[in-house]
């Protein structure tokens, strides 16, 4: 059996993705007053919140990592089930020591 989406994996471009988003989401919470405000406040901030403030340009990008995380969740879940890859913890996920992504 094999895995059709690692056709699709570009580890390189999910790196990118990760630590552009990385940067940009800790400079909106930062920077932007209306996020300020709501932190500020005790609220909560769900993820939507964050992606709503970015730019079209930064939607669609954020949209092509969404799709590489997801991609990347069944390669892990591959490798794992095949005894290859990170171990697996609950509550936190795939771990592998080496890995600087989020």
């Amino acid at each position: 059996m094999e895995n059709k989406d690692l056709e699709n994996w570009n580890e390189e471009r999910y790196k990118e993705l990760n630590t552009y988003f990385r940067i940009k989401i800790e400079l909106l919470l930062r920077t932007n007053p209306h996020l300020k405000d709501q932190m500020q406040q005790g609220h909560n901030l769900k993820l939507n919140d964050l992606v709503m403030q970015l730019s079209e340009e930064d939607k669609q990008r954020w949209e092509e990592f969404i799709v590489l995380d997801k991609i990347k969740l069944e390669v892990d879940m591959w490798n794992h089930l095949n005894g290859t890859g990170p171990g697996y913890q609950p509550g936190i996920g795939f771990i592998n020591p080496e890995d600087t992504t989020w």
